[in-house]
């Protein structure tokens, strides 16, 4: 036991002489021997003050009541120093938000939410410290800590569901309830869901445009304030008033423009009508059709005699063309009969020369012909064969060009029709654009024309992202974000459409007020 003890005591030894080795190097290197002194006096103050407790309590012995002793100086050193006073605790107590009653159903505002709306919503968060010590006869309150939840404040668009989507707190109903609703009803939602004390402070960031099509000057989508009325939406967009000076301008300008979309008109279906001829490989236009007469009136003689010159000369190239890839064709027919003739004549000769030979050679065996002649029937077959070849390539060649020359006339063909398939279906374009403006021309002409013009306007309002109710409005009726008016001449019910038993009519709302 003494050996193994003395060995342990030894390594310990060793082992704490290295580690104060590693750690008075540094300060030997930097400062000395006085460095390292220093160093380690500090070492040991430090170490015997927080050691001092703890060796007061071993070394005196517990009096007689069973207490322990401890130095006085050692109880002074682990109490807070005086004057101090404690932290007060946090107030975690939080009641739940109040929601008015009419936040809990839609509102009859103008200005509330509606479907495609993005509002804009700051969450705070708010916790109470305990009251801090006060004189007497005076009450301190409390000290508040409020902070923004930026993990929950952000800009949030209200889906087709009429809610909006929180982290942390899910979907909100917020169509049709204004911003103070807004705001209650998002701080009780974060009040169930973390029971902590909150404000929320509301606002929106864009609102969807109010649309607006029919009998106004500028249709399309206006921005929508607070208050817009659809006397307003008409001012804002020009409502079609024929007793204002703008509006002669517009009726002057509107007439001209018929004129000319009537010209035009006339002009595009001339040249329909002359294209279709082309492809019917007709060079004449009916004289029956009234185009032909309305040309004549609006367009004069020279337009129609100009279209009918071009219709003769596209037909007359037309035939041209067509003349010429027959007499084309036709040559190399007669040249491939005249060659298909000398190659017939050329096999016909070379058959005679072989069979001719076959029979002088049988004759040279019975000593009637000699070898020259023999041979000289042989060089006349060999030429016979010869011109035989000649005579098939001849009408080889002869027979691949009236395949591409009739190939040709057949691109020609198909290209023609193709061009003129395409300015067919240009004009056909053209002339369907003209008709369009011109009947639109026309229509409003005719509500500039009236003596007294009477406009109704219908207001088509989402309920939800499928559904929308068609709503007859007056004049002082508010309009919503997100609406689609529609302003119309005629006769008008002036009340819900998608409410029958409601059987009082509205008045008619009358271009700028017109009685």
């Amino acid at each position: 036991m003494s050996n193994g003890l003395g060995g342990f005591l030894v390594s310990a030894s060793i082992v704490a002489a290295g580690l104060g080795g590693v750690w008075a190097w540094p300060h030997l290197q930097d400062g000395g021997f006085r460095s390292l002194a220093a160093e380690a006096a500090g070492l040991y103050q430090r170490a015997e003050m927080r050691l001092r407790p703890a060796l007061a309590a071993l070394q005196t012995p517990p009096a007689m009541t069973g207490q322990p002793g401890v130095e006085p100086g050692a109880i002074a050193e682990s109490l807070p120093p005086a004057g101090l006073s404690p932290v007060p605790p946090l107030r975690t107590e939080a009641t739940v938000p109040a929601v008015e009653a009419r936040c809990e159903g839609p509102e009859s505002d103008a200005d509330t939410a509606v479907i495609g709306d993005s509002v804009q919503l700051r969450i705070f968060e708010s916790a109470a410290l305990a009251a801090a010590p006060a004189p007497e006869g005076t009450e301190a309150p409390p000290t508040d800590i409020v902070f923004e939840r930026l993990d929950l404040s952000g800009t949030y668009e209200v889906g087709t569901a009429g809610s909006v989507s929180l982290p942390a707190i899910g979907h909100v109903d917020v169509a049709g309830h204004g911003l103070s609703c807004i705001e209650a009803l998002v701080s009780r939602a974060a009040f169930d869901l973390m029971r902590s004390r909150n404000s929320v402070s509301a606002a929106f960031a864009a609102r969807p445009p109010v649309l607006v099509r029919g009998a106004v000057r500028s249709p399309g989508a206006h921005g929508y304030t607070p208050g817009l009325t659809v006397e307003r939406v008409l001012a804002q967009a020009g409502a079609l008033d024929d007793r204002d000076p703008a509006a002669r301008v517009r009726l002057i300008a509107l007439d001209a423009r018929r004129s000319e979309l009537d010209k035009t008109r006339i002009g595009l279906s001339l040249e329909r009508m002359r294209i279709e001829a082309a492809l019917n490989d007709r060079d004449t236009l009916p004289e029956d059709n009234p185009v032909i007469r309305a040309a004549l009136t609006l367009l004069g003689r020279e337009r129609l005699a100009s279209e009918r010159a071009a219709l003769v000369s596209e037909i007359e190239a037309s035939r041209l063309r067509r003349a010429q890839t027959e007499a084309t064709l036709a040559d190399l027919a007669a040249r491939i009969d005249a060659a298909r003739r000398q190659r017939d004549l050329a096999r016909t000769q070379m058959a005679y020369h072989a069979e001719r030979h076959d029979q002088q050679s049988e004759m040279l065996q019975s000593g009637l012909v000699t070898d020259s002649r023999l041979n000289d029937t042989a060089v006349r077959a060999m030429d016979a064969e010869r011109i035989l070849l000649e005579k098939e390539d001849l009408l080889f060649r002869l027979q691949a060009e009236r395949r591409a020359a009739e190939q040709d006339a057949e691109l020609a063909r198909v290209d023609r029709i193709k061009a003129l398939t395409a300015e067919l279906r240009q004009v056909s374009a053209a002339l369907d654009a003209a008709d369009s403006e011109f009947d639109t021309v026309v229509a409003e002409l005719e509500l500039y024309e009236k003596d007294s013009l009477r406009l109704t306007v219908t207001i088509e309002r989402p309920v939800d992202g499928a559904r929308a109710r068609t709503l007859a409005a007056r004049a002082d009726t508010l309009v919503r974000p997100g609406d689609l008016v529609t302003v119309s001449a005629g006769q008008a019910d002036d009340r819900d459409l998608a409410d029958a038993a409601d059987p009082v009519p509205s008045p008619l709302i009358r271009s700028a007020l017109k009685e």
